[in-house]
């Protein structure tokens, strides 16, 4: 009756129904769109599709279609199921009965909570890569690296959460009224100190890094580095093809740590000049400042954040609305970060529109710096293929998931730069 009562839990109800039906709505127009082009493949990709690699990317696409909604009814199921149970009340109660001090429960109760989700989540993570990556060619994982990097991510995730939710619990009980600014600066700390140190000891714990070997790529690597005054620690290349043969590129690290990562699998697919168009696309992130400008947007959307969870803390119908009893600072925690996203994706598809715009940006900047837009036109299209890239999404579908612009757009937009 509590909850029949509580205005708020309509309110969550509402936006989450909301945000069900997006995203389903959506899966289904994207299939049904797939369907309609499935007989002619897209000019752009003749002599490069084969009719078969057409059809095995549709099927690629639809099958993690189908899993990706299965997954969202069992969330969603789960979820609903703990709330109307009042699950989150009723799991700090049983476990004051275990630890009685209260520091020490709120330290834990953020872990048992992660915990069931992630019992519930590694059977479908399992599927995904042992039978759906597995089909269609990616999987190169074997049982046994499957369970050592799971353990592995148990382990950084308690090595560093533990410590962190102490922190933010110490100072929620000790800085009175502001304390969600200093939780907010330890957060933010946090990530950058995260960020600075993935690639050289969280990285290398679950990949092998290994420096690219002298010779053209890596003097080429160097010399636009130069060019365009690009500071790094060094160009490395990684074993994904261990556990799948996905390729990609990217740069981890920040300042001096800052590395330059090719996946080994991008080095066997693509040409040297198209390595380096990509580079050069990489490169033009951190020249445009994309990377310090989503910094400082994450930063003013955690503050914001942390100012509605200092709210949030002192309201009884936020807790009674998703299964907990009354105000609580480490089930506030929970409840908060994990039903967040209900409230705010509504907005997804202005940082989807933003995150486009900096990748036709950083095309621009390859094309221009390196002068040369044949070969960063085929490493995408390349790309796609080796991924079995969706070659065509709906464009609501595109519009709201798709953090780069699909592979004609981007083509499109590269055959417009002037050079």
């Amino acid at each position: 009756m509590e909850l029949v009562s509580n205005w708020f839990f309509w309110l969550f109800l509402l936006f989450y129904t909301a945000y069900f039906m997006v995203e389903v709505i959506l899966d289904i127009l994207n299939l049904r769109y797939i369907d309609r082009h499935k007989n002619k493949i897209p000019s752009l990709f003749e002599g490069v599709y084969s009719t078969d690699d057409y059809k095995k990317s549709i099927e690629y696409t639809t099958a993690k279609t189908h899993f990706k909604i299965f997954g969202l009814v069992v969330k969603t199921i789960l979820l609903f199921g703990l709330i109307i149970g009042g699950f989150f009340g009723a799991l700090d109660t049983w476990l004051s009965t275990i630890i009685a001090n209260d520091f020490a429960r709120g330290v834990v109760y953020p872990f048992v909570v992660l915990a069931i989700f992630y019992i519930v989540s590694l059977p479908q993570s399992y599927y995904f890569q042992f039978v759906i990556e597995e089909r269609f060619g990616f999987n190169r994982m074997d049982i046994k690296t499957f369970f050592v990097d799971q353990m592995k991510a148990i382990a950084l995730g308690l090595i560093f959460g533990v410590p962190l939710m102490a922190a933010l619990l110490w100072i929620i009980g000790k800085a009175g009224s502001s304390w969600w600014i200093y939780g907010f600066l330890l957060i933010m700390g946090f990530q950058l100190f995260t960020a600075a140190i993935y690639p050289v000891l969280l990285a290398p714990l679950f990949n092998k890094f290994t420096p690219l070997k002298d010779g053209s790529l890596k003097e080429r690597i160097q010399a636009l580095a130069r060019a365009v005054k690009f500071k790094m620690a060094g160009i490395f290349t990684i074993d994904g093809s261990k556990r799948s043969s996905h390729s990609n590129a990217f740069f981890a690290g920040i300042g001096a740590m800052r590395r330059i990562v090719l996946f080994d699998t991008l080095v066997e697919q693509q040409s040297e000049d198209e390595i380096i168009a990509v580079i050069a696309h990489e490169m033009g992130h951190n020249v445009k400042k994309h990377i310090q400008k989503s910094l400082v947007l994450s930063a003013l959307l955690t503050f914001i954040s942390f100012y509605l969870l200092a709210w949030a803390l002192t309201w009884p119908l936020f807790f009674t609305a998703l299964g907990a009893y009354e105000p609580n600072v480490h089930v506030g925690l929970v409840l908060f970060f994990l039903f967040y996203s209900v409230f705010t994706f509504p907005i997804t598809p202005l940082f989807t529109k933003l995150s486009r715009k900096n990748e036709f940006e950083a095309d621009e900047f390859s094309v221009k710096t390196t002068r040369d837009k044949v070969h960063l036109k085929s490493a995408l299209v390349k790309l796609t293929k080796e991924n079995l890239g969706n070659l065509t999404p709906h464009p609501w579908y595109s519009a709201y998931h798709y953090s780069h612009p699909t592979t004609l757009e981007r083509v499109k937009a590269i055959e417009a730069v002037h050079i």
